[in-house]
């Protein structure tokens, strides 16, 4: 760790990201947040024995990057986190999920373990693909939500966006556990060279996230920005309902991408903006491997998060099937910006 002492000696334990990180907030202690995270990582870096107490803090981050935006000093602890994972894993510490998450995309391809086809959802005999556009589903879209995956390719087919008959897991699960991704990198490179794309389209903020970050070669579009630029091509009709958007965390805090998801829903319906929302938005608990992980707080989290959805609305739209996930476990009406879409357009 000693190679990353830069970034983690810009903390000067001023506190402020205790007031923003989701998991401390649930928890309280100083080790489930970031600054308790810097100073483990300082340890580590001068020698300190990994113990089950340090793995479980390191472990209990959703990544969200909250803490990031939040430190007035330029400190990363989200970058620091993700090295400790890796150092953690490189030194044997690997916990029961992270093995787990690794042989599930080991054996199957998929986050989920699943072992049946990942295009089950494509109902369409005869595909577009000659646009130089992709749409990569992800695991969760392939497997979980097959009617949005339906939903967002029965939309993008129009402007003749073609899909990969062999994708795999892009990787976001392994990354954020600090596992190696570098066989899932290669594949889904080549499968995109081979379909003749110049750009991806994604629905996941995951999937976005990764694709975005650490592929080469092509360009990556969420489904909120290839659709903001083609709103008047779709024939969405008006709604009357009325909802509120949850900005993912590897899609706002992570991307910037805050715009184009309310220009969609604008078009359609009526919007209401959460108290917290945009770069203050707030963590479902999802991400990070903390779902897999630690259950309990996950939906803590999510908890948390149900407090600050304006009352009156009738759904809550997000572009995270993660977000997706956690929410509609606690209860609320949850729909991804493609069903929203798909909605308007019947």
């Amino acid at each position: 760790m000693k190679e990353y002492l830069r970034d983690i000696v810009k903390c000067v334990k001023c506190g402020r990201c205790r007031t923003v990180c989701p998991p401390q907030e649930v928890e309280g202690w100083e080790s489930s947040g970031p600054r308790g995270r810097m100073q483990l990582a300082l340890g580590m870096a001068f020698g300190l024995e990994p113990s089950n107490s340090l793995l479980t803090s390191i472990l209990t981050c959703t990544t969200c990057q909250q803490c990031v935006t939040e430190c007035p000093s330029g400190a990363d602890p989200h970058q620091v986190t993700r090295a400790l994972r890796r150092k953690l894993v490189a030194l044997g510490h690997a916990s029961p999920h992270q093995i787990e998450m690794q042989e599930r995309i080991g054996n199957t391809g998929n986050s989920l373990g699943d072992r049946s086809s990942r295009t089950a959802w494509l109902t369409e005999s005869q595909v577009p693909g000659d646009s130089g556009y992709v749409y990569f589903a992800g695991c969760l879209a392939s497997y979980r939500y097959q009617s949005t995956a339906a939903a967002t390719y029965g939309i993008l087919k129009r402007f003749g966006v073609g899909f990969l008959e062999d994708e795999q897991c892009c990787g976001s699960p392994l990354f954020r556990l600090g596992l190696d991704v570098s066989d899932l990198i290669a594949h889904n490179s080549r499968q995109i060279k081979a379909a003749g794309a110049h750009t991806v389209i994604v629905g996941c903020a995951g999937c976005y996230s990764m694709l975005k970050e650490q592929y080469q070669g092509f360009d990556v579009l969420h489904l909120s920005e290839f659709l903001g630029e083609r709103l008047d091509e779709i024939s969405a009709g008006r709604l009357d309902i009325l909802v509120t958007y949850h900005d993912p965390c590897h899609l706002g805090r992570a991307h910037g991408i805050y715009d184009a998801p309310r220009k969609v829903i604008e078009k359609i319906c009526t919007l209401v903006e959460m108290d917290m929302s945009r770069e203050k938005a707030s963590c479902c608990g999802g991400g990070g491997g903390v779902r897999l992980g630690y259950p309990e707080l996950s939906g803590s989290m999510a908890g948390e998060l149900k407090e600050n959805i304006p009352g009156g609305v009738d759904y809550v739209v997000t572009s995270c099937p993660l977000c997706f996930s956690n929410l509609s476990d606690t209860g609320v009406k949850v729909l991804d910006l493609a069903d929203l879409v798909r909605m308007a357009i019947e």
